[in-house]
């Protein structure tokens, strides 16, 4: 009986033991380990007088037409080595995620835009500067008002990014981008400290994709200098004529930069939409009670089918929790059989003993 007993403890410890690895190893497969590397330098701002809000650390400026102004910023290499680095001035974008970009050099500007970031900063709106390994250096863009006045903002970045002389990454005149990380200034220009109110326009409404997944995109427009900051949009896609809900999708913590426009993606996820017409049903809300309602038919045809057929790049599915639950499930039926066949066996031994 004490045979028997410890029998039964070894191979509950043995399967105890496999149980933890199988989670174990479960849980490797889910949990991607990222390293933390430091980039070797930082970029900070001397912000002049004109200087419309003290809080921030980037340009936030009150100007005046014709005004002409030099800005700087400071690049600190606290690295070991000299490095070299690309500083342009951007002008600020929306991207298709609904967040405000600074980091496109050459971008479709908008054609509600009259006045941008480079019509104000010329010709100086890209440099390479060399800082030395335990060092730091100015760096100073200047821009130069219109004339005429403007109203509402102007809105861009002062652009800082890493050269590199290695083989990775993309190569320009035998000067690598990094791809690892940038730093963006904010500049905000603004004449008044009266901001103007945003305002929203829906265009086109087609089937698109990203990334490989099919999509629905509205193309949405903030045609004024104004920002919209805290954008919500509720939308539903439906046949038309019809009100059950083909697709929906909840968005928020978005927010459009003054002239642009983006791609607002409604995702497909595992569904087909077969060819037909469509009916899409937008509300669009923003800080400071703007709220917006949109309503447009579409059509998906057979082509568009096809041709996102063609290019779709199917999700691969992850299987691993599934392996991980039925060897778990496999462990702890052998455990309640190992120790009801040990409870059996014991029952035995006593009853021999009886007799």
């Amino acid at each position: 009986m004490m045979e028997a007993g410890l029998l039964m403890k070894r191979w509950l410890r043995m399967l105890v033991t496999a149980g933890t690895l199988l989670v174990a190893f479960g849980w490797m497969q889910q949990t991607k380990t990222a390293k933390a590397e430091s980039v070797g330098y930082s970029v900070s701002t001397i912000t002049p007088k004109n200087q419309d809000d003290k809080k921030v650390t980037y340009f936030a400026l009150r100007v005046k037409p014709s005004q002409q102004q030099k800005l700087t910023i400071v690049i600190h290499n606290s690295s070991k080595s000299t490095k070299k680095f690309r500083v342009g001035v951007n002008q600020a974008m929306t991207n298709t995620n609904g967040v405000i970009d600074y980091s496109q050099s050459n971008p479709k500007l908008d054609s509600s835009l009259k006045v941008g970031i480079k019509d104000v900063f010329g010709s100086n709106d890209k440099q390479t500067v060399t800082v030395k390994a335990k060092s730091a250096k100015r760096v100073s863009v200047d821009y130069k008002m219109p004339a005429k006045k403007i109203d509402g903002m102007i809105l861009g970045g002062v652009y800082v990014k890493e050269l590199q002389n290695d083989k990775a990454g993309s190569k320009k005149n035998g000067v690598t981008i990094s791809n690892a990380f940038a730093y963006v200034v904010g500049v905000r220009l603004r004449e008044s400290g009266i901001d103007v109110a945003p305002d929203m326009r829906m265009h086109t409404v087609k089937a698109g994709q990203i990334n490989g997944y099919n999509q629905v995109q509205a193309n949405l427009q903030n045609p004024r200098a104004g920002l919209m900051k805290s954008l919500k949009v509720v939308s539903k896609v439906t046949k038309q004529g019809s009100s059950k809900a083909v697709l929906t999708q909840t968005k928020e913590s978005m927010a459009m930069a003054p002239n642009t426009n983006f791609n607002y993606s409604i995702p497909w996820g595992d569904k087909q939409l077969s060819a037909g017409d469509y009916t899409l049903k937008l509300d669009a809300y923003a800080s400071g009670g703007y709220h917006w309602q949109f309503t447009k038919n579409f059509t998906i045809t057979q082509k568009d089918i096809n041709s996102l057929k063609n290019r779709i790049n199917t999700p691969q599915k992850n299987y691993t929790w599934w392996f991980v639950a039925g060897g778990v499930l496999i462990v702890l039926l052998l455990a309640i059989i190992i120790y009801l066949l040990m409870k059996n066996r014991k029952k035995d031994d006593d009853t021999d003993e009886t007799e």
